[in-house]
């Protein structure tokens, strides 16, 4: 049977769409077509024509990031399909944190208008629950996938303090790699400790003349219960949600504290990798460390690792590739995301593969034909 080819849909310049060609080069395969967000957003009609030019193709939706003018246009054109609520938003400084409930807005508007019907690597719908943190952990939850616990949506720094829990994370509802995360101590004398890569900009004002905040690249620490609460209120002002701090496990060298970062490949657990940190903050483009997990594990942990991923993979039985954040300890395991983009592990093999060559390495039959009807 001939290889239908790939139909990659993502920014211009995507850092995802050059491994995924790079992998497929590597293979002998054809390059696959790219349709750019860009072009889509002028003349949405273009998904359609490519779909049906090439009905067998495995279609993959890549992420937004990495395309700071794709963002803004997103931001604006979900304000749009908002009703434009309040001000036109303002231009954004670099890595400036703001308006993401408008560019989830925008990127939903987006990914609606694609055919309904195609051969896709990760279908629209799952695409977009899965970008809704607070409602991608509900759906986990309500499928049976053990998750921390949910403590609802925070609207700001003082329903946080209601909520009566000394040890929280504040999650940005529609944030991605750690942007908007922030991890919140209280302890019995009323001192409160704030972690997180946000960076509060006192010089610098948003609409509602409150501190802009910047994603950084380097973790902060707050205790200035000022500080804490602005930090607070303007990620919870682009939707926010609580859930209990999980304690990670202590990394077997004793440097830091670990999760898990797991792929799911047609349901199936393939790459993971461990993030160390001494923060509370794993991500690895802060700074942290990975460890390789084939290491650490006995064989009854691996098989916890496996069996936790490969639950939270049957809660999307159409997507076929899936990253999951994940803690394991004592014997349990907790879900903390799922991410439709969560592929993006350069330089981290796993049984000497990349996770690009995975994907490029799907026979021509699974290629052809959905995973599930």
């Amino acid at each position: 049977m001939a290889d239908p080819g790939w139909l990659l849909i993502g920014p211009r310049g995507s850092r995802r769409i050059l491994g995924l060609q790079q992998a497929l080069h590597e293979r002998g395969l054809p390059a696959a077509e790219e349709l750019h967000y860009e072009r889509l957003l002028e003349a949405p009609e273009l998904a359609a024509d490519a779909i049906a030019r090439r009905p067998r193709a495995l279609v993959k939706i890549e992420s937004t990031g990495e395309a700071p003018q794709l963002h803004t246009a997103l931001i604006e054109r979900g304000w749009r399909a908002l009703g434009q609520p309040g001000p036109r938003p303002r231009a954004l400084g670099h890595g400036e944190l703001a308006y993401q409930h408008y560019w989830y807005a925008g990127f939903r508007a987006l990914l609606q208008a694609l055919p309904r019907e195609a051969n896709y690597l990760n279908p629209p719908d799952d695409i977009l629950r899965m970008s809704d943190k607070h409602d991608c952990q509900q759906w986990l939850q309500a499928q049976g996938v053990a998750i921390p616990p949910l403590l609802g949506d925070v609207d700001g720094y003082a329903q946080l303090r209601e909520l009566g829990s000394g040890q929280v994370f504040i999650k940005a509802r529609y944030g991605s790699s750690g942007a908007g995360v922030l991890a919140y101590r209280r302890d019995r004398r009323g001192r409160e400790v704030l972690y997180g890569s946000a960076e509060l900009a006192d010089h610098e004002r948003d609409d509602r003349d409150q501190p802009r905040i910047y994603n950084s690249l380097r973790p902060r620490r707050y205790t200035d219960p000022r500080q804490i609460a602005q930090a607070v209120d303007a990620v919870a002002a682009q939707g926010a949600y609580a859930e209990r701090w999980i304690a990670k496990p202590r990394a077997p060298d004793g440097a830091g504290h670990y999760d898990i970062r797991a792929i799911a490949l047609d349901g199936r657990a393939r790459h993971r990798l461990a993030r160390i940190s001494r923060t509370p903050l794993t991500n690895l483009h802060l700074g942290n460390r990975r460890g390789a997990l084939a290491d650490w594990l006995d064989t009854q942990t691996a098989g916890l690792l496996e069996d936790a991923t490969e639950r939270a993979a049957a809660a999307f039985p159409r997507s076929r590739m899936i990253g999951f954040d994940l803690i394991l300890r004592d014997g349990r395991s907790w879900i903390l995301e799922a991410n439709a983009f969560g592929d993006l592990l350069l330089s981290l093999p796993w049984q000497g593969h990349s996770t690009y060559q995975d994907q490029a390495a799907l026979s021509a039959r699974a290629l052809a034909e959905p995973a599930h009807a």
